[in-house]
């Protein structure tokens, strides 16, 4: 894997400033990663695991703050039996007061998830959510990043690096273009990196892809 050293490095030869004195400073880079590392969570999400204790007889799970209602996926017991979410339809939705309707059926609501019948024992329950893509905080740890996707970060980075070093110039811009070079830049690498984002997802459509989001 990748650590932040290491893209920052391969971000600068590709910015043309390995010299002695160069024009991006360091900490200008790390944010751009930063931001690269966030853009890249939105399409493609760390999927995550929550152990969470459940005691017998509960019919709403409250969640830790790290694990959104609306992003879990899947939802099991402790005896790693599924539970169904609740799909609407005609089915009442399940409710944590009340007569229980004795379903093994689960919704999100909130910062809890609500069963349709009571925990049957006391225990840990799996569930498995999406999550955000954790922002690198020193040089060493690996980028929060899938195998191979490297180059769609550093595309990403290039893009948000340019397109800020053109924000901070452009009022001092006087050329004739009606944009500037860099903003122009930042453009075609977006576009790369657009590029790169369609076959990643396409290729997880379609199944040819695997592990891509493991």
């Amino acid at each position: 894997m990748t650590s932040r050293l290491q893209l920052r490095m391969t971000l600068r030869r590709h910015l043309s400033d390995t010299g002695t004195s160069p024009l991006w400073e360091e900490e200008f880079l790390n944010d751009a990663i930063a931001e690269a590392i966030r853009r890249y969570g939105v399409p493609i999400p760390r999927q995550a695991i929550a152990a969470i204790a459940v005691t017998a007889g509960d019919r709403e799970i409250d969640l830790p703050e790290n694990v959104n209602a609306m992003r879990i996926v899947t939802v099991f017991d402790d005896s790693g039996t599924p539970w169904r979410r609740w799909e609407g339809g005609t089915a009442p939705p399940p409710v944590p007061v009340g007569d229980p309707d004795g379903s093994s059926l689960w919704r999100a609501w909130g910062t809890a998830v609500i069963l349709g019948g009571p925990a049957p024992r006391t225990g840990l329950w799996r569930l498995e959510h999406l999550a955000n893509r954790v922002e690198p905080f020193d040089d060493i740890s690996d980028l929060d990043i899938q195998p191979g996707d490297e180059d769609l970060i550093l595309t990403l980075a290039i893009s948000v690096s340019l397109h800020r070093r053109a924000i901070a110039e452009g009022k001092r811009y006087t050329g004739r273009a009606g944009v500037h070079p860099l903003a122009a830049a930042a453009r075609t690498a977006q576009t790369d990196a657009d590029r790169l984002f369609w076959h990643r997802l396409r290729h997880l459509r379609t199944g040819t892809l695997t592990n891509t989001l493991g």
